[in-house]
């Protein structure tokens, strides 16, 4: 998933930054004002949310929603609550009163994600009704070339330090040009599983799943991987098809 944080206290942007990453985000970019706000968005797409401070240098981000269509997700951060109904006007997914709680955080996102889930099954039925083509390889770039590795090889994609990387059975990691989320759109959903936010496993590579809600991968590595708690359920249905 991707954010931007547009937050013109450097100490809150920092702090909500290191939440953010802690939860799986890639943090695009730290913006401070309106006008540096509008010169982004000018320059690139839209990321998946928006972390907004309503109180910024030079005026409210109000003044943004009247002069672009922002089609991210918004969560606002303020000091204040007299903005909330107004807030909610603009279609915020979530108001987060500074300083930001990180259980309050992490309910906002468990919201979001129970939404997803049944959402994201829909798409995925309708995307398998339309095509039956799913990526089948990657090419991975290496000091002799370019490497050609099949899904078929790939135990799993993981998220860290702002990256997405692939994990084959032989070890070899290697960085996908891909975040997760577009990763769940392009595989196929019958092999593989986003089992939390930092990672997506292959089926045929999971020997069980422990007493922990763990995922036990059986490769040339001994690894186990945690279960999100609202994904135990769809996912043991998912390994039992």
């Amino acid at each position: 998933m991707t954010a931007l944080i547009i937050e013109d206290e450097i100490p809150a942007g920092k702090r909500l930054e290191k939440l953010l990453l802690e939860n799986g985000f890639v943090v695009l970019t730290q913006l401070h004002s309106v006008k540096s706000a509008l010169l982004w968005f000018k320059e690139n797409s839209m990321p998946d949310y928006i972390f907004m401070d309503i109180e910024l240098a030079d005026g409210k981000c109000f003044e943004l929603f009247e002069k672009i269509k922002i089609e991210s997700k918004v969560i606002f951060t303020t000091a204040y609550d007299e903005y909330a109904l107004k807030a909610f006007e603009y279609n915020a997914i979530d108001y987060l009163l500074k300083p930001i709680d990180e259980r309050k955080l992490k309910k906002m996102l468990s919201k979001v994600d129970t939404f997803k889930e049944g959402f994201l099954a829909d798409l995925e039925l309708v995307k398998n009704s339309l095509s039956n083509t799913f990526k089948k390889s990657f090419l991975i770039a290496t000091s002799k070339g370019l490497k050609k590795i099949t899904t078929g090889e790939i135990v799993g994609f993981v998220s860290e330090n702002n990256a997405t990387y692939l994990i084959t059975d032989k070890n070899f990691k290697a960085p996908v040009n891909s975040s997760l989320e577009k990763l769940e759109m392009e595989l196929d959903g019958k092999q593989f599983f986003r089992i939390n936010r930092k990672c997506i496993i292959n089926k045929q590579f999971i020997s069980e799943i422990n007493y922990q809600n763990e995922v036990v991968i059986n490769s040339l590595f001994d690894i186990s991987l945690k279960i999100s708690r609202l994904k135990i359920k769809p996912f043991k249905e998912w390994l039992g098809r």
